[in-house]
């Protein structure tokens, strides 16, 4: 079972994280005309894909970012998720000042990652824009996969060090973020993974962290939160679902 869930994981593996932004591409563009920009702010700049802090160290995070804003440590960043102090100009619509949740010890180290909605429809879209160019609206094997739905919601973690993914062991690290997962909607029951895949991504990995759509997710929910132990370092995440809605659907 295990080798089926790992090639719909691979499926759905994202490009290296990059510091860009753009109009709202995924609105005002048809997927087969968005050049590089617009495929960058589609995986690191969009309701799909924020950029987050895990925490690493002896510790339990506090709540993620209310309504997918950053997560724990991250309490400011401008309009691209870039931290405040990393960014080119001033905070954009995330805020700039410290909120009640920002109460990690500084002693613990914050490691900034990308929290992605992999298998939502932008990102597949920005997927088979890259590979196949412009003709991502005629290939059939592209249209093919943005055709079928998922099967799983697949979550991505990207940013985190190899060696930190990969302690104890690539199928013992799965394992092990696997029991340390969940997908959690409120008032529902959490979602476990039922498969953990990595990608390679020079001295980084994405985590990609399958889960099933037994519980149907809807817009009544209002958030959705991802919560992982990956190595030493902890995240939680909140998806705000109002944003994730493309053209009157939520895309998940």
């Amino acid at each position: 079972m295990r080798a089926t869930f790992v090639n719909k994981l691979a499926l759905f593996a994202a490009l290296p994280p990059a510091v860009l932004w753009a109009a709202d591409v995924w609105e005002t563009k048809p997927f087969q005309d968005w050049n590089d920009k617009d495929i960058q702010k589609v995986f690191n700049n969009s309701p799909w894909a924020r950029q987050a802090r895990a925490v690493l160290g002896n510790t339990t995070p506090g709540a993620a970012g209310r309504g997918g804003q950053p997560a724990v440590g991250d309490a400011s960043s401008n309009d691209s998720g870039v931290p405040k102090g990393r960014e080119p100009g001033g905070a954009g619509r995330l805020g700039s000042a410290p909120n009640d949740l920002d109460q990690t010890p500084q002693s613990l180290q914050q490691i900034p990652v990308i929290v992605r909605w992999q298998s939502a429809l932008p990102l597949r879209q920005a997927q088979m824009r890259r590979k196949y160019g412009k003709e991502a609206a005629t290939s059939p094997e592209a249209q093919k996969f943005l055709a079928d739905e998922p099967s799983i919601y697949v979550v991505s973690i990207s940013g985190l060090a190899g060696s930190l993914v990969s302690s104890g062991g690539g199928d013992q690290a799965r394992q092990n973020i696997a029991e340390k997962s969940t997908l959690t909607v409120k008032g529902k029951p959490p979602l476990h993974p039922i498969d953990v895949d990595f990608l390679a991504i020079g001295a980084t990995v994405d985590v990609l962290i399958g889960f099933p759509r037994s519980t149907r997710i809807t817009l009544e929910d209002q958030e959705v939160e991802l919560a992982s132990e990956i190595g030493g370092a902890t995240l939680r995440y909140k998806f705000r679902l109002k944003d994730m809605v493309l053209r009157g659907k939520l895309e998940l």
